[in-house]
């Protein structure tokens, strides 16, 4: 917000002395970066002359004098020992003035901030490989100590300084660590253990204990970590049709019955995950059961299972009356 449209010319005055109002800026590299930088005219021991002729004789000049030619706007070397000159690159030069002196006075209004802070605010959701693989040590009963994520410390400790390097100055950066939510097994929530009961394919002669452990194995399979995203949310009838694929033909019907007693039947046939939450089955042959159909008994429902299609006459309907006569007399 320019106070005064006319503030540089006032300051600058460039058509005035015009060979004196000039900043000029030299070339550097940086990581392989060209970037041009402020430098002082008497340190470099730059000389503006408006055109080549105006320089005169050399022997006058010390040697690696540069000089800048106004008129054509080009830099150069003068070399002591060919006694002529050389073109430069490595040097910009724009109007202005330096070494000036200011002070500088700013009262910002009530709606505005001098220094904000960072506007940009990034999550980082971060699931660590040494967490990942201390938790399936777990699930496999390796090791008896539930594992923790690592804190938001730790993970800006390990990460911040390689983040810093590439994120903006606006940028604020949050770091959340991602911890497993395990389903169905002993190892879970028990708001989150369930039995898979599954009904064998009668043309197929299968035993129990292949159909369980390929059950497991098509589970894990579908929970794989490359499957999985933070946030994601379970459908059983994915799991159920991927089962079926792996295991066909002899598996004919798999439904998913959850084991605490408060809750019923479909209850957990979709699931939620949080944002720092990735989905992970602990679900072993111990928690798969064949049974012969599937009933209200065998899925041992809390809820009210309905197992006719027949619909109810809300009509009128008719009731019966009966009428009871007494007669008034003096026998007791």
């Amino acid at each position: 917000m320019i106070d005064d449209p006319d503030l540089f010319t006032n300051i600058v005055a460039p058509a005035y002395l015009p060979d004196t109002k000039y900043i000029f800026s030299k070339k550097f590299e940086k990581n392989d970066v060209e970037t041009y930088e402020y430098v002082s005219a008497a340190a470099e021991n730059i000389v503006v002359k408006q055109t080549e002729a105006a320089i005169g004789a050399y022997s006058s000049y010390d040697a690696a004098t540069i000089f800048y030619i106004s008129s054509t706007d080009v830099f150069k070397k003068f070399n002591a020992l060919q006694t002529g000159l050389e073109l430069s690159i490595d040097y910009k030069a724009y109007k202005g003035r330096d070494n000036i002196r200011f002070d500088y006075r700013h009262a910002a209004a009530e709606n505005r901030r001098i220094d904000p802070s960072s506007s940009n605010i990034i999550d980082l959701y971060i699931l660590t490989k040494s967490y990942d693989i201390e938790y399936r040590k777990y699930l496999k009963g390796d090791i008896t100590t539930k594992p923790l994520p690592p804190s938001s410390d730790s993970l800006f400790l390990d990460f911040g300084n390689d983040i810093k390097k590439i994120k903006s100055i606006s940028d604020e950066v949050i770091y959340h660590p991602v911890k497993y939510k395990s389903l169905f097994g002993s190892e879970s929530d028990t708001d989150v253990q369930a039995t898979f009961k599954i009904v064998k394919n009668t043309n197929r002669v299968v035993n129990d204990n292949d159909i369980k452990s390929r059950v497991v194995d098509s589970i894990n399979e579908f929970f794989a970590l490359e499957n999985w995203d933070f946030g994601e949310t379970f459908y059983f009838s994915e799991l159920a049709a991927y089962i079926m694929k792996q295991t066909a033909p002899d598996i004919s019907s798999i439904v998913l019955v959850p084991k605490s007693e408060t809750q019923s039947f479909g209850s957990m046939y979709e699931l939620k995950s949080e944002n720092d939450e990735i989905l992970i089955s602990s679900a072993s042959v111990s928690d798969i059961e064949v049974i012969d159909s599937i009933t209200a008994s065998r899925l041992k429902a809390t809820a009210n299972v309905i197992t006719s299609n027949e619909v109810l006459n809300t009509g009128v309907q008719s009731t019966t009356t009966s009428t009871t006569t007494i007669t008034e007399g003096n026998n007791y």
